[in-house]
């Protein structure tokens, strides 16, 4: 469900391409847009790398959470300094 709402807003930013920057660049973001997509939920289903993803579920987020806290402390310093 998560992927059919992540394509539909996909869908809304590609339809101002197609207002802004012409037909045949929406029509090649749209492909690589569903190309993405369809890869990384056929990538998911693989059992093996499924297994490990779960497995290694712990680290992932603690090391993704740490990047995002960093980039946030960078935003507010580069901000704070402006």
């Amino acid at each position: 469900m998560q992927y059919i709402l992540e394509f539909l807003g996909l869908m809304a930013v590609f339809s101002i391409f197609l207002v802004v920057s012409g037909a045949d660049f929406a029509a090649i973001m749209t492909r690589l847009g569903m190309g993405w997509f369809a890869g990384v939920s056929y990538f998911f289903t693989v059992k093996t790398i499924r297994d490990r993803f779960i497995a290694s579920g712990k680290w992932f987020n603690r090391i993704t959470g740490a990047a995002l806290v960093a980039f946030g402390f960078r935003l507010a310093l580069s901000r704070a300094a402006d």
